[in-house]
């Protein structure tokens, strides 16, 4: 079964995930002098290494490579005797299948109680939210059976299993010498910190995340730093970073859990190689910084504006075709006539952009003082062409999750689509909060998530390809519910973008 599985998965979910810069595992490596990683396309094996003992955790696809890369790190498959497996799924087992090269046939296979019961055929595994069942699994290798939070030893390495039912139902995570979790696919590592795995590939999503509230109870609990190593997405040291959405579910079809640095097709494993696995320690996962946002956006000159301005017949063609026909323009025009000619308050634009939209209205404004922020110089510096002869705009390279500004020091915070740009959204929207004045106006648009998921598709991978990258968009009902708390008087407008003029409480 592994060797069809595996291709398959190649194939299928190669065409599928392109684009979306949601795959970024660790290239082959190590961590540190403990852990060594093995990239195989889109998911890592490990081993851990401790006295002279060398442990596998999972034991990846049925994977040609697989002794190849065993030796970048200096191990050898004759090396291995013990094998712990998360769960049984081709990406994690394919190695020690019966229709494998055989590298780990004499290594014995410690797995729980629970997910033992689909390699002897009580159960069947089941993915897309229960309406395919995969072939079973067969894996002629001894076997040790474990039950929830048993310890044991291999030589002088402690292990403790632990359960975490949700993706598969006997699904366990190993914390090794109480420093090191492996969680094989119960955590999934966004821009912006963990989530439940994948939605589409569990047995019950539900139980997913009570398995998360839990284990992150657990391992707090302990107050010891511990090291999380996921089966796809890379470690950290940060628990708060592991578990900062594990109420949330990872769904790549509903909502991108994007990484910038993923390559546009994550099988393509071109950057994994010797020397580069023989180069220092493998780097940590953590939130992306708003520096990442103004490398992606550097090279905007000439495509932002066309785009969003719908500049040609080909841009209008795109938008019209890919965008439902949302008119930027149209919006920002209808949002601008909130603001009288005579205005003598101060104005925030954050993002400014490139001030396409805005520059004829601030020009005007000779009145007010206005403020524009962007993190991009690139896009700053054409902001800045647009509004050089105003006097009264000052243009200013800033993170807008954190603003330099006094709090309540704006009379209106404007912003034409920036939000969907911010991977820390809680931030910014704190962020323009606190500079608001009492009563003060939050005059701005966002593009929301939309429910044509083909051109969702469509976009991703252009954007991917011309090396920009879009953090998830917010939904209608989820944007409308946190702007409720601060604010009030939200007013929907479109089904791609909602437009609002409201007051700070």
């Amino acid at each position: 079964m592994s060797k069809q599985a595996t291709q398959f998965q190649k194939k299928t979910m190669s065409i599928m995930f392109r684009g979306k810069n949601i795959f970024k595992p660790l290239n082959t490596g190590h961590i540190d002098d403990h852990v060594a990683c093995i990239r195989e396309w889109i998911a890592n094996i490990f081993f851990y290494s401790k006295n002279g003992t060398t442990i596998m955790i999972d034991a990846g696809y049925n994977y040609e490579r697989l002794k190849e890369k065993m030796t970048w790190v200096d191990i050898h498959p004759e090396d291995i005797h013990h094998i712990l497996i998360t769960h049984q799924d081709t990406d994690h087992v394919g190695a020690m299948e019966e229709d494998s090269a055989g590298l780990f046939r004499d290594a014995t296979l410690y797995i729980g109680r629970i997910e033992n019961e689909y390699l002897i055929g009580n159960r069947k595994r089941k993915v897309g939210f229960g309406t395919y069942k995969l072939p079973q699994v067969n894996i002629p290798n001894p076997k040790v059976l474990l039950e929830d939070g048993e310890i044991f030893y291999i030589n002088d390495i402690k292990i403790e299993a632990i359960l975490v039912p949700g993706h598969t139902w006997g699904h366990m995570v190993y914390l090794i010498d109480d420093r090191y979790l492996f969680t094989g696919d119960t955590l999934w590592f966004g821009s912006d910190g963990g989530y439940s795995f994948i939605s589409t590939l569990a047995e019950d999503n539900k139980l997913s995340v009570q398995s998360l509230i839990k284990l992150e109870k657990n391992l707090k609990e302990r107050n010891t730093k511990i090291r999380v190593i996921t089966g796809h997405t890379g470690w950290t040291d940060d628990l708060d970073f592991a578990f900062a959405h594990k109420e949330e579910l990872c769904g790549p079809f509903s909502k991108r859990m994007f990484d910038p640095d993923a390559p546009y097709d994550g099988y393509d494993e071109s950057d994994d190689t010797e020397e580069s696995a023989r180069n220092g320690y493998l780097k940590e996962k953590t939130k992306i910084t708003s520096y990442e946002i103004r490398s992606a956006y550097h090279s905007s000159r000439n495509i932002y504006d066309a785009v969003l301005t719908q500049a040609n017949p080909l841009t209008k063609l795109y938008t019209d075709i890919f965008w439902g026909g949302v008119d930027d323009v149209r919006i920002a025009n209808t949002l601008m006539q909130n603001i009288p000619d005579d205005f003598n308050g101060t104005i925030l634009d954050v993002p400014v952009g490139t001030a396409v939209f805005t520059s004829e209205k601030w020009n005007k404004l000779k009145n007010a003082e206005i403020i524009c922020l962007d993190y991009s110089e690139d896009m700053l510096e054409q902001a800045k062409n647009r509004l050089s002869d105003a006097k009264h705009v000052t243009c200013v390279q800033g993170d807008v999750g954190n603003l330099p500004f006094a709090d309540a020091s704006m009379d209106i915070v404007f912003s034409m689509n920036g939000f969907h740009a911010f991977p820390d959204k809680e931030a910014a929207y704190a962020e323009t909060y606190r500079v608001l004045k009492k009563g003060g106006m939050f005059i701005s648009c966002f593009y929301i998530e939309k429910e044509n998921r083909v051109t969702d598709l469509l976009i991703q991978n252009i954007f991917s390809r011309a090396g920009w990258f879009t953090p998830p968009f917010e939904t209608k009902k989820s944007l409308t519910r946190r702007l409720e708390n601060m604010y009030s008087a939200v007013k929907v407008d479109t089904d791609q973008a909602i437009a609002l003029i409201v007051c700070r409480k």
